[in-house]
């Protein structure tokens, strides 16, 4: 039986949404699928996994890599985002790209594509100042890309904070 679960999380979060799907997994829920904040579940009380997230561009060769050290891809979100498992039963549990300089990247890759889509953001939104009235429709979009900003820049921020931890260590 497939079950739904509604559930967001920010980029900058990537551990956090590991986790829960891990805590998932021991509950008898297991990821097949995610679309923009809906998790698609298995339920299988018989298993349980360890999820990892990884942010990267992927080839064969990225998910034969993750093959042959014991996980298993399970999904693909917009193509930068993938989602892999392993039974936790598992004896040499390894995350893979775990070192620190490896996390760094992983956090840099996300800025470089958010400041893409933010500055898209940002560019699109050049008709509704030029065509300004003051109608209630352009207020409401005003409002919700202010607050898509705020969410930005908080994203931004968190990343920062998170490259910058891993520059230390």
């Amino acid at each position: 039986m497939t079950v739904k679960k509604f559930k967001l999380f920010l980029a900058s979060d990537v551990e956090r949404e590991e986790q829960w799907l891990t805590e998932m997994s021991r509950k008898g829920l297991h990821l097949i699928k995610y679309r923009l904040g809906v998790y698609y579940f298995e339920e299988d009380p018989n298993h349980s996994y360890v999820y990892q997230i990884d942010f990267r561009d992927a080839d064969d060769e990225y998910f034969q890599l993750y093959k042959d050290t014991g996980w298993e891809h399970v999904e693909s979100f917009i193509q930068k985002f993938h989602y892999f498992r392993t039974p936790t039963n598992k004896e040499s549990l390894k995350k893979i790209y775990s070192d620190s300089e490896s996390v760094k990247e992983t956090f840099q890759r996300m800025v470089k594509f958010y400041l893409v889509m933010f500055f898209a953001m940002i560019v699109s939104q050049i008709g509704l100042i030029l065509t300004w009235k003051g109608y209630v429709f352009q207020i409401v979009v005003v409002c919700f890309t202010a607050f898509v900003l705020i969410i930005y820049l908080y994203q931004f921020f968190a990343l920062k904070r998170k490259i910058d931890y891993y520059k230390k260590i």
